[in-house]
C-alpha cells in the first residue's frame, strides 16, 4: 500500500467518523435545555462540516476548495464571537 492509497483510505475513514459524529450535536441542537447549549451545538456542527469538506479535499485532491474552507472558518469564528457577545449583553441586562 503506497502513501496515496493510505491517504485516500484515511480520508474516507475520517469522512465516515465525522458524519457519524454529527448525531450528538444535532441532538443537542434540538433538545438543548438552553440557548447557549444550542449555540455551542450549532458551532460544533459547523466545525464538523468544515472537517468533512477537508476530508473531501484530501480524497479528491482538489486544492481549489481550500479557499472556501478558510473563508467559512473565518465566518464561523466571527459568528461565534458575535453570538457570544449578544448573549453576554442579554444576560447583563437582566
Amino acid at each position: 500500500m503506497d502513501s496515496s492509497t493510505f491517504l485516500e483510505y484515511s480520508a474516507v475513514a475520517g469522512l465516515w467518523i465525522m458524519t457519524i459524529s454529527l448525531v450528538f450535536p444535532l441532538w443537542r441542537l434540538f433538545k438543548g435545555p438552553s440557548l447557549p447549549d444550542r449555540v455551542v451545538a450549532l458551532d460544533q456542527i459547523a466545525v464538523i462540516i468544515v472537517g468533512i469538506i477537508i476530508c473531501d479535499i484530501i480524497y479528491s485532491k482538489n486544492v481549489l476548495e481550500l479557499d472556501v474552507v478558510l473563508v467559512v472558518s473565518f465566518l464561523l469564528a466571527m459568528g461565534s464571537m458575535i453570538i457570544a457577545r449578544f448573549l453576554y449583553k442579554q444576560n447583563a441586562e437582566k
